[in-house]
């Protein structure tokens, strides 16, 4: 078991270290700050289920004088989310020096136990993201602006919005389409600002980023699974666990984050086992597809 030994132990309060967690969290989390979120921060359980509401189609009426409105009763459609995920990250302070003053270290420990989560909150973002049923691109060869172009056209024909569409590619697509001949102009001259920082920008309608944990599956060829989406096409709902229970010896606190929707709670208790004082950092999520015709799977 990790053990955070007697020099580099460090004071904790359960308040302050949950407001840390929670920014670190907002950082290092790419399809997370994407999708569309659903928070609340009253207290729910693992298993707890949610319906969302999904209005139907309307259609544009002719309005003749003196005439009322035709009112409206499109069919609704109700997706069910299952607060199934219940992550945590723990580790351990000798317990002699769990008092001690020594808070960059353990904003070390508490750092790393942040990113294990985000990390995997991403990777069941992503689990549902490659289930969409529109698909573009071929495995085993380096995405192109042909394929990004034939990803947008997808979402439009399926009358997807425009605004807030994004790609999430591969590193090793990211280099592709950096690489694409046909864009060497463009990132030379139309956007050198965001290029010369490291980053895509804006591209074929797309925000573009670039995460090291899109899916790959390993054979003859490796199958790559970017994927490309608008707003409402997955739905990322984080609930707040409740507080320990008082007089059971742990401490606990909760940082919502009403911007992004993430929650996050870090708790401290005594460990008899080891003679030490246990942190863990925990959160309650679920994962659903909102709208299959709202994402593309990017196939290299």
């Amino acid at each position: 078991m990790a053990d955070i030994t007697t020099t580099t132990g460090a004071s904790f309060i359960p308040q302050i270290w949950a407001n840390t967690a929670l920014e670190i969290l907002r950082n290092k989390v790419v399809l997370a700050k994407l999708v569309t979120r659903d928070s609340d921060i009253a207290a729910f359980q693992v298993g707890d289920t949610l319906n969302v509401p999904y209005p139907g189609a309307m259609v544009a009426n002719d309005k003749s004088a003196n005439t009322a409105v035709t009112l409206q009763a499109p069919t609704s459609t109700t997706t069910t989310l299952t607060l199934d995920k219940h992550k945590e990250a723990s580790f351990i302070l000798e317990d002699r020096f769990a008092a001690t003053a020594n808070q960059d270290v353990i904003a070390r420990y508490l750092d790393a136990a942040t990113i294990a989560i985000a990390e995997q909150i991403e990777k069941d973002i992503f689990a549902t993201a490659v289930t969409f049923t529109a698909t573009t691109g071929t495995y085993g060869t380096d995405l192109t602006y042909a394929s990004l172009l034939q990803a947008g056209k997808k979402l439009t024909d399926n009358k997807a919005p425009t605004d807030g569409r994004a790609l999430v590619l591969s590193t090793k697509d990211e280099l592709a389409i950096r690489s694409d001949s046909n864009l060497q102009s463009y990132f030379a001259f139309a956007n050198p600002e965001t290029v010369a920082n490291g980053a895509i920008g804006h591209l074929g309608g797309f925000d573009v980023y670039s995460s090291q944990l899109v899916p790959t599956v390993a054979g003859t060829p490796v199958s790559t699974k970017n994927v490309a989406f608008a707003p409402g096409a997955i739905l990322l709902a984080m609930r707040s666990l409740p507080d320990v229970p008082a007089g059971t010896g742990a401490l606990s606190a909760v940082a919502n984050d009403p911007v992004s929707g993430l929650a996050v709670r870090v708790t401290r208790a005594f460990n008899a086992a080891n003679l030490a004082t246990q942190i863990t950092v925990d959160v309650l999520y679920g994962v659903a597809k909102l709208r299959d015709e709202k994402g593309v799977l990017v196939k290299s």
